[in-house]
């Protein structure tokens, strides 16, 4: 019994700390389409846009800058981990990368 405590605790700390941050990346289309689905799915307001409107170096600047934020401030809505999904997801598949996606929000 002594023996299986030690495991018990390691095995404890791996759920507890490792799996929460590590292993569940999040899904940059996923949040893509969903979280900024609700408001740019809606024409009334926000515009509709795929992620083949702009470059990857326009996308990279967008959110460096934070341009979201002079039209609506998202910073509650997002955690940094889905803000930078979303930002990988439309820089991978801008009007210059090797994998333009012109399908927008659906």
């Amino acid at each position: 019994m002594k023996k299986l405590f030690p495991c018990f605790i390691v095995a404890l700390l791996f759920f507890l700390f490792y799996l929460p941050y590590g292993a569940v990346a999040v899904d940059g289309e996923d949040v893509f389409q969903n979280k900024c689905g609700k408001c740019h799915g809606d024409l009334k307001a926000a515009p509709d846009f795929s992620p083949a409107k702009y470059a990857s170096t326009q996308w990279e600047r967008f959110f460096s800058r934070d341009k979201h934020s002079r039209k609506k401030d998202i910073s509650g809505l997002f955690s940094k981990e889905e803000l930078r999904a979303v930002q990988d997801h439309l820089v991978l598949h801008a009007a210059d990368s090797d994998h333009p996606e012109s399908i927008g929000i659906r």
